[in-house]
Formats: C-alpha cells, structure tokens, sequence
C-alpha cells in the first residue's frame, strides 16, 4: 500500500513538474539567446522530460518502454512550437539521433508482446484469456487490461471467430444463451436496419458538413462492429457445467468460475433472492431480466469490463433454464 501510494506520488511531482518545465520552455523562449535554445529547449524537452518519465514512471511501475516514446514526440512538437520551426537549433539532428532509439524500442517491444501473446494462447484456449494477459503485460492494470482486451475480443468474435468452435473445455456440458429473452432476434432487425440507417444518416449530414458526416458514419460503422462482435461472443462463450465447477459467461461483459460445492442454490426470480443485498447481485440478464439467478454459499470473484468484483448471486439469461438448474443441481449433490 506505501509502495502504491509513493508511486502514485512520484507519478503526480512528476507530471507537475513536466507541465512546468514545458510552460517555462515554451514562455521564456524569446529571452534566451538564440544560440543557446536552440540546443537547450530540444535536449531539455525531448531527453531530459523523457529520461525522467522513465526513471519515476515507467521503471518503477514495469510499463512498457512504448510509453516513453509518445513523450519524446510531444517534447519535439513543443520544442518546434516554441523554436518556431521544426529546423530550427539541433532540433532536426536530435530527431534524427533519436529515430534509431524508437525503432529499435518498437521492435524490442513489439516482440515481447508476441512473445506474451504466444505464452498465453500456449495456457489457455479463451481469446479473451489471451488479450487480457498481453494487454497486462503493457498497462500493469487490471481494470485497464480488462477494458482493452475487451475491446480487442469484440473485434476477434467479430471478424476472426467465424471458422472457429465455442470456447469449451474437456468434460464441460454447455448451455446457450445467446438466444434467450430475444438477444439474437433484436441484433438480427438491427443487423438490417443499421445499412439503411448509416446511408441515409451520411446523405443527410453530408448535405450540411462532410467532416460531420464522416465522423458519424465511421461511429455507426464501429458501433456495429461491436455489436456483431458481443454477439458473436454470447454464441461463441457458452455457460459450461463441468465435473466440479460452473463456468458462467456473458459475452466479453462478464466471467466467473465457481466451483460446485459453493453453489447454495438456483432460483427462477428475483423473490427467491430477496434476503440478499443489491450489492451483492450482478444482473446480466437479456435486457436485465434474467431467468436464473445462481447463489453462492459466499461472494465468489467475478471478472467484468471494469475490473474483478465479489457477489453471491449472479443473474443471467439461457435459452433452456430448467435444464442450467437440474445440470447444477445434479452435478453438486
């Protein structure tokens, strides 16, 4: 907890001080002498800032060396602002000095991102197993690695799963939910209607901005990517009932693993559930209404696009519920 708060520390005086160095930079650049910013301000804003962010950053956190990288450039395009050219000073030589350095940062990279992403599909047959522990490897964050493996998943189940069998494991009984409470049908109308609707919104707003228009489209066209994609997921991560666990998905939006003995109960509605708290429910019922609420004897983790959280009862949506509730029922007695 020390370790996290002088970090978290660090991080703040170091941003501080960054934003006054460059503020000072910028400000002052009229009142030194030529000769001496042209070299000062560039080996100031492009190597020092940065060596810094390294030192009282990225080193003690264990981020990737690709972070450092965006602070170089914002220390260059600063220095041409306050330089008033991008030729000015040894600006032109520092950047090219400093080219090399960023490549072979990227390939190094880039390679022990492979390297990570290789290890995880060697562990583990989940896509979004593999994601969540490469994007780990770059953000050091849970919840940051959550939502950005999400976010790859989406896109994998949307243009790469189409070949591929649902995510189950050996001795797993599966159950499906992807058409319970309507789901599918609902994507399916909207899967029709989206065409029409982006070509008849772009020609509209074309009409008055075409940057508008663009912008909009490209929005409609990624927010239907996301929707194929969570659909895709729902058919592709079925609920499984093993020998001595359930495995209970949503889609990339929710996972669990709960092992049988812990299962206190299955109920149909929420007045079976009603001696327990709000806050320790997750509804993730097809439109939250769910037709199964599985209770645990205590909280059990549960991984969602915001990070791990501890309920005891989970609610979700499956297309045969009586046969998810005997499966449960059976296997734990």
């Amino acid at each position: 907890m020390d370790i996290a708060r002088s970090q978290r520390r660090a991080l703040v005086a170091f941003c501080a001080a960054a934003v006054a160095l460059y503020a000072y930079g910028v400000l002052s650049a009229g009142c030194i002498p030529r000769h001496i910013e042209g070299i000062v301000l560039p080996l100031d804003f492009m190597a020092g800032i940065p060596l810094g962010f390294y030192l009282l950053v990225v080193r003690p956190r264990r981020l990737t060396l690709l972070s450092v990288i965006p602070v170089i450039w914002i220390g260059y395009g600063l220095s041409a602002l306050a330089l008033g050219s991008p030729d000015a000073g040894i600006l032109p030589f520092l950047l090219a000095a400093l080219l090399p350095v960023e490549a072979a940062i990227a390939a190094r990279e880039c390679l022990r991102i492979a390297r990570a992403f290789k290890a995880a599909r060697a562990r583990s047959c989940d896509p979004m197993a593999w994601f969540r522990e490469t994007m780990l490897y770059l953000v050091r964050k849970e919840a940051a690695a959550g939502v950005t493996s999400a976010e790859l998943s989406v896109w994998y189940y949307a243009l790469l799963s189409w070949r591929k069998g649902p995510y189950v494991l050996p001795g797993e009984k599966t159950f499906s939910y992807h058409n319970a409470g309507g789901y599918m049908n609902m994507m399916l109308g909207l899967a029709l209607a989206f065409p029409v609707e982006i070509v008849a919104v772009h020609l509209l707003l074309s009409q008055w901005s075409a940057v508008a228009a663009v912008v909009v489209t490209a929005l409609s066209v990624y927010a239907a990517g996301w929707l194929v994609g969570d659909a895709r997921a729902r058919a592709m991560r079925p609920i499984a009932v093993g020998e001595d666990h359930v495995r209970i998905e949503c889609g990339i939006q929710m996972e669990a693993v709960i092992p049988l003995s812990e299962i206190e109960s299955v109920a149909f509605s929420e007045g079976d559930i009603s001696h327990i708290g709000e806050p320790d429910r997750l509804n993730y019922g097809a439109f939250y209404r769910p037709d199964v609420w599985i209770v645990a004897k205590g909280s059990v983790e549960v991984r969602t696009l915001l990070g791990t959280k501890r309920v005891r009862a989970i609610g979700v949506s499956v297309d045969d519920p009586r046969a998810l509730a005997s499966a449960l029922c059976g296997a734990s007695a």
